[in-house]
């Protein structure tokens, strides 16, 4: 089959090529094998056995989560959240069809029910197969609801307490994700001391995304902080996320709520640290 974004060069290996059309790059991955490709309704879906990261989600040829360092970004979209919320009951994240985020909501004991909102059932099914973490949709507590994310979110009123947005690139059908009327649909859908969390992208190849959504957000929640993490599979490695709040600030968490023993990447030391923004950070988001 054609696969977007897979290359093989002049030694017959192939690569996976992530495009960054910001800063005129890609960035190359070499692959062992092809485990799994298959075309769905929505999206070529692949999973690819790379030297660096093991095995790979791959969609319409833009890595999504590996093997090796996939943990790191479950984590820190899941966790900040949910320990800086004194009782998060109700969870809803839209995306994150390989429930690693899920997974780790659901070390929260106050956690009475996650919903999963994803899109397209082959990406579950895809991660159920082939990558390697045991999946969280086996959890009582988790709801797999197969939907487009804006169109579920719409007319929901103070259901959640905590929602994470865990979005792809703002293209195609992702772009509502990151549009005005996306961000007034989370604040109605949250409790009234309710958190939301978005994937907010790389501060140095995409720092619009960072800026757009942290100005979004400041026009309807009191508390807007952007936190940090590295993610050595993603191109620049530095990766951000903006966390919204009816009422809670992360940085006055109490962090005895944190689940962070098993964790592998996530602590209270790295939970406070990653809101210590860089100065060119700092200056995005004066300017957003």
């Amino acid at each position: 089959p054609s696969l977007t974004g897979y290359d093989k060069d002049e030694n017959e290996w192939l690569w996976l090529w992530d495009d960054v059309p910001e800063l005129d790059m890609e960035v190359g991955y070499k692959v062992k094998t092809l485990a799994h490709y298959e075309r769905s309704a929505y999206q070529e879906i692949s999973i690819a056995e790379t030297r660096a990261f093991g095995r790979m989600l791959v969609l319409d040829g833009t890595p999504q989560v590996t093997e090796k360092d996939g943990f790191i970004y479950n984590e820190m979209i899941a966790h900040v959240a949910l320990a800086a919320h004194p009782a998060p009951a109700r969870v809803a994240m839209i995306g994150g069809g390989d429930c690693g985020p899920a997974r780790e909501a659901a070390k929260y004991a106050d956690v009475r029910s996650i919903d999963v909102v994803e899109i397209d059932a082959r990406v579950v099914e895809a991660c159920r197969a082939w990558m390697s973490p045991p999946s969280a949709a086996d959890d009582g507590r988790v709801r797999l609801i197969y939907a487009d994310g804006c169109q579920w979110l719409r007319g929901r009123r103070r259901e959640y307490d905590v929602l994470l947005v865990d979005r792809s690139d703002p293209y195609g059908p992702a772009a509502a994700l990151y549009k005005d009327a996306f961000y007034r649909d989370v604040w109605e859908a949250l409790a009234d001391d309710g958190i939301a969390v978005f994937q907010s992208g790389s501060p140095f190849c995409s720092p619009g995304v960072l800026k757009s959504t942290a100005r979004q957000l400041r026009k309807r929640f009191p508390v807007v902080r952007t936190y940090l993490c590295a993610v050595p599979s993603f191109p620049g490695g530095i990766w951000s996320f903006t966390l919204a709040s009816k009422r809670w600030d992360p940085l006055n968490a109490d962090l005895a709520r944190l689940q962070w023993r098993g964790a592998r990447y996530v602590n209270p030391d790295v939970y406070r640290a990653s809101f210590v923004l860089p100065n060119y950070v700092r200056e995005l988001l004066e300017w957003a």
